[in-house]
């Protein structure tokens, strides 16, 4: 076919306008906003002193209802906002599909039903959810500021992410955390992503059921007593918070470890064996239950000192008042160094007379749970650790005998 010369002209005219078109889509992509937490402008000390928080709940304030007084249950600390929510941090489990598009859900349920909040999200989930340009992204050195801007955390996943947000909170005060499983259970997942809806009202409106989880306030100190420097892991005013628990382990060295215990300044105990831990309560049922240690609920203000495989038999947990203050010092007649980790994750190697120093920290979990009297711990260890299940005798089971 011959084309003319002012077809060719308006075919050339038309490609150029839609190749413009095509740039300026590209170019529109290429500058999608993405908010950086970091770029946020710092809180001013009236804005953090009117932050959200949660405080215990005048009962005297409440509706007289028969509902209201049922919800006044003595088992759990009933707690409501100081000012509404405004900003919610998203954490969720990363690499899993299903994870992914529960949480395509829950934003959007955020978007439709509460337009107001502010969302702050990691950048894996950014990522996933390219649609949603408004999203805060956090990223690795924003620790110090999370807490200036988070109200509640939202997490979605295993009790791995709730460790996390403990570690992106590890140097003070942590938010209110929202916790959703995928249907898998988990100590520390009360609510099951099917009850988002009225369990994120709840969360957002309250009063709330709180459960205050304890944290440990970890120090590595030097022979003269002073913080580690070398310790890769930034050391708050307070400590490193950590959820779970502390652990001196001989790690990949061949001989056992020595560990002198104090408690409160007096020597408790010389522990010969391959490690040493101090749990939480809420970290009775990790590590230390493994390693022979007792449950305990974690309403508990207690520490459970536990030893790891022990050369000797007598060595058993012993339970320490949350009030005092436990030293673990790496013994002189330890044939090597001791690796130092705290909830899994090694932090440095401490050598002979070096030392963690742990206490009772001031920024516990605060944990929102069910507020229908159900007892989630009492759940969960039937539940998951099938707690004190015997077995029936099979072969009296088809005579009616069992």
């Amino acid at each position: 076919m011959i084309q003319s010369v002012g077809t060719r002209s308006t075919l050339r005219l038309l490609g150029a306008k839609f190749g413009k078109c095509q740039l300026e889509a590209r170019r529109r992509s290429a500058s999608r906003s993405i908010h950086q937490l970091r770029d946020l402008p710092r809180p001013t000390p009236d804005q953090l002193a009117k932050k959200p928080r949660l405080q215990p709940w005048d009962a005297s304030e409440a509706e007289s209802s028969a509902m209201g007084a049922a919800r006044l249950s003595p088992e759990h600390q009933l707690s409501e906002w100081t000012a509404p929510p405004t900003t919610v941090l998203l954490v969720q489990k990363k690499n899993d599909a299903r994870t992914t598009a529960a949480m395509g859900k829950i934003l959007e349920h955020l978007r439709a039903v509460y337009p107001h909040l502010r969302l702050i999200v990691e950048p894996h989930t950014a990522q996933d959810h390219p649609g949603y340009e408004d999203l805060i992204v956090t990223t690795p050195g924003d620790e110090a500021l999370l807490p200036l801007h988070t109200s509640l955390v939202l997490t979605l996943g295993g009790d791995g992410t709730i460790l996390h947000v403990s570690n992106l909170f590890s140097q003070g005060e942590c938010p209110p955390v929202l916790s959703f499983s995928m249907g898998s259970l988990g100590f520390l997942l009360p609510f099951h992503i099917d009850s988002l809806a009225p369990a994120l009202e709840n969360a957002l409106t309250g009063p709330v059921s709180v459960l205050n989880r304890m944290r440990l306030a970890c120090v590595p100190l030097s022979t003269k007593g002073e913080v580690i420097d070398r310790c890769t892991k930034a050391v708050g005013e307070a400590g490193w918070q950590v959820m779970n628990e502390v652990t001196l382990h001989r790690g990949r060295h061949a001989h056992l470890t020595v560990v002198d215990a104090y408690f409160d300044g007096q020597h408790l105990t010389e522990a010969v064996a391959d490690g040493i831990l101090l749990s939480t309560p809420t970290g009775s049922t990790a590590y230390s239950l493994s390693a022979g240690g007792p449950i305990s609920h974690p309403d508990t203000d207690a520490f459970l000192l536990t030893p790891i495989a022990p050369r000797s038999l007598s060595f058993r947990s012993v339970i320490l008042p949350g009030r005092g203050t436990v030293q673990l010092e790496i013994s002189p007649l330890a044939r090597s160094a001791a690796e130092l980790s705290i909830d899994g994750k090694e932090v440095c190697l401490l050598n002979a007379k070096e030392s963690v120093r742990i206490s009772k920290s001031p920024y516990p979990i605060p944990c929102i749970e069910k507020s229908d009297g159900e007892s989630g711990w009492v759940r969960d260890i039937n539940s998951l650790l099938q707690f004190n299940v015997g077995f029936r005798n099979k072969s009296l089971m088809g005579h009616g005998m069992a």
